[in-house]
């Protein structure tokens, strides 16, 4: 996960009590054997945020996350494991020693610092342009004119770039600023005869900026009908734009709050949602959503919304997100407005909780895609009911809801007017596709809630006898590979009588929704003190059975349909064996 020496880690999670983490940030009152509070992570009145100081976890009831103090750390500033675990490190005086950095490698450091010192210099040349200067009288006009008071001014580092071709040139030239850093920053060009040029010239600016708020970018708009209306900063060594989302500094609050991200295409698209009071929106600069744009949004949101122009252009950036979302496994609705509005124009004539209700209407992204291709097709023929399946058909197998994608299944077929078995087998023919009727015994794909396994966990890190009985092969393949980390420490722990630390455990968990679920299930156990243990053991071990046959028999019916030369027919040979093993070891 990371390479932090493990006796750090533990060191710096005994220094940096949960209880007194989690409090830096949220109110907390003693309920019983816990603390609780409103989740920071989701809107809530009541509390339903839970932290258990003796076990070193918290979890929340509402939105279902869970975890330690790092894990707290890392969801709440979006940082990565290292980042988290350094930070918690400085808070307790645990210092981390990186491993020494080459001559190389503390070049290239120091060049990255000394581009964003270039970057934060020009957006405050710029800004102060906006402010004083009478060649920006104009860009303050226009901003009056769309609405945009100072305060969101200077939230967003509006700026201006004067009509002058060396107005920042020969202020970085002044400052002794290397100008070949300013040219790979996309600010400036080299003249052909000798020295440099601006490129931003008579525009209003945007300022581009990264997660910490450090500004790595501009994006400039014209102020009249001259082409092109916007020029965007160009890739850079700190700008890399399949990882960036406009304003994503100024929403991080907002999206853990809402538990989702409303993408839109626009900067004054951005500005007027923010400035209308909805937090929760981040923009592409200038190009299609990517795979590094939600994984960006995952760290901070649950779900997303898009919200496109509905004209030809929107609808195909919409249809390509919603192919990105489905890829992803990343839940995604629509919003629509009227068409020949945008977001901007939209709040300005209607008001924030108008479109508030647009949101609220918002369409999931498969159901989006089903109605917008009957629309564009005569469904009523036969070219036209292949078409629609055949797009629809690939998608199909990307939903991991096996429940949503066989009502989608059946409501296509059924408007169609084809066999529902005819388009099972076209979905299921397609290369790489994973058609699952059923959820697999994964950490992904199980409900919200503990389930035996779970629970078995918990019986075993309670009672040193439930744990001889797993040693002894009694519950030989009972876990799944998810969980399997976590049986075998505890294990270890109970060979040599050492204590049972959850929250070191919970982090051989990959998965944040399985680390959720155990986390609820071990932030008050209490209803466990009176349980027969090896009952309950027994109890586990029928219901994981039961599940096994139950799954076997599901597999075997979607075999029979299956046709033998697809990849399909190999995964369920596959998995039908392994199921019968692990059945067998659970008889």
């Amino acid at each position: 996960m990371s390479n932090i020496p493990d006796d750090k880690i533990r060191e710096i999670r005994e220094r940096a009590p949960i209880l007194e983490v989690v409090s830096d940030y949220v109110s907390l009152r003693k309920s019983g054997a816990n603390y609780q509070g409103l989740c920071p992570f989701h809107g809530e009145k009541t509390p339903s945020f839970n932290v258990n100081p003796a076990r070193g976890i918290f979890h929340c009831f509402g939105c279902g996350v869970g975890g330690n103090a790092i894990t707290f750390v890392m969801k709440m500033e979006g940082l990565s494991f290292p980042e988290a675990v350094k930070v918690l490190g400085k808070r307790v005086g645990v210092e981390i020693e990186d491993r020494p950095v080459t001559a190389a490698e503390k070049r290239r450091q120091d060049e990255r610092d000394e581009l964003y010192g270039i970057m934060d210099l020009a957006a405050r040349l710029y800004r102060e342009a906006l402010e004083r200067s009478e060649e920006a009288g104009a860009a303050r006009r226009y901003l009056e004119t769309r609405g945009v008071d100072r305060e969101t001014s200077e939230a967003y580092r509006l700026g201006f770039a004067p009509d002058r071709w060396d107005y920042l040139s020969r202020h970085l030239q002044h400052r002794k600023v290397p100008m070949e850093l300013a040219e790979r920053l996309g600010l400036v060009r080299r003249r052909e005869g000798g020295g440099y040029f601006d490129i931003f010239r008579n525009r209003l600016l945007f300022a581009i900026t990264d997660i910490h708020g450090r500004t790595i970018g501009f994006g400039g708009r014209v102020l009249n009908d001259s082409l092109p209306k916007y020029i965007n900063s160009p890739e850079s060594p700190i700008y890399h734009k399949s990882d960036v989302l406009f304003g994503v500094h100024l929403a991080k609050g907002a999206l853990r709050e809402q538990g989702s991200a409303i993408i839109v295409e626009g900067y004054f698209d951005h500005l007027a949602l923010y400035q209308a009071g909805v937090r929760n929106v981040v923009a592409t600069c200038g190009t299609a959503l990517t795979e590094g744009h939600v994984k960006l949004l995952r760290r901070y949101a649950g779900k997303a919304y898009t919200l496109f122009d509905a004209d030809s252009a929107g609808r195909k950036a919409t249809v390509r997100a919603i192919d990105l979302f489905l890829a992803e496994n990343f839940p995604a609705h629509v919003v629509e407005l009227t068409q020949g509005e945008d977001p901007d124009s939209f709040v300005k004539k209607e008001g924030a909780d108008a479109f508030r209700a647009r949101l609220a209407k918002a369409r999931p992204a498969f159901d989006f895609l089903f109605r917008d291709l009957l629309g564009q097709v005569d469904a009523g023929t036969v070219e036209g009911k292949l078409k629609v399946a055949n797009e629809l058909a690939p998608r199909l197998v990307k939903l991991a809801n096996p429940l949503e994608r066989e009502l989608y299944v059946k409501e296509i077929a059924r408007v169609l007017g084809i066999d529902v078995r005819s388009l099972l087998r076209a979905s299921g023919g397609t290369a790489g596709s994973r058609p699952d009727p059923l959820p697999r015994p994964t950490a992904e794909r199980r409900p919200r809630g503990a389930g035996p396994e779970e629970m078995l966990l918990a019986l075993m890190a309670r009672s040193a006898e439930v744990a001889d009985r797993v040693r002894r092969g009694e519950a030989a393949g009972l876990f799944c590979p998810e969980l399997s980390p976590v049986a075998d420490a505890i294990l270890e722990r109970h060979s040599r009588r050492a204590e049972i630390d959850w929250g070191e455990l919970l982090e051989l968990v990959a998965s944040p929704e399985e680390k959720g679920r155990i986390a609820a299930f071990l932030v008050n156990d209490d209803h466990l003190a009176d349980v027969d243990v090896h009952k309950a053991f027994d109890q586990c071990r029928q219901v994981l059975e039961r599940g096994a046959l139950k799954r076997l028999k599901d597999l075997a019916r979607e075999l029979a349909a299956a046709d033998p030369d697809t990849p399909r027919y190999r995964e369920l040979l596959a998995e039908i064996e392994a199921l019968r093993n692990r059945k067998s070891q659970l008889s």
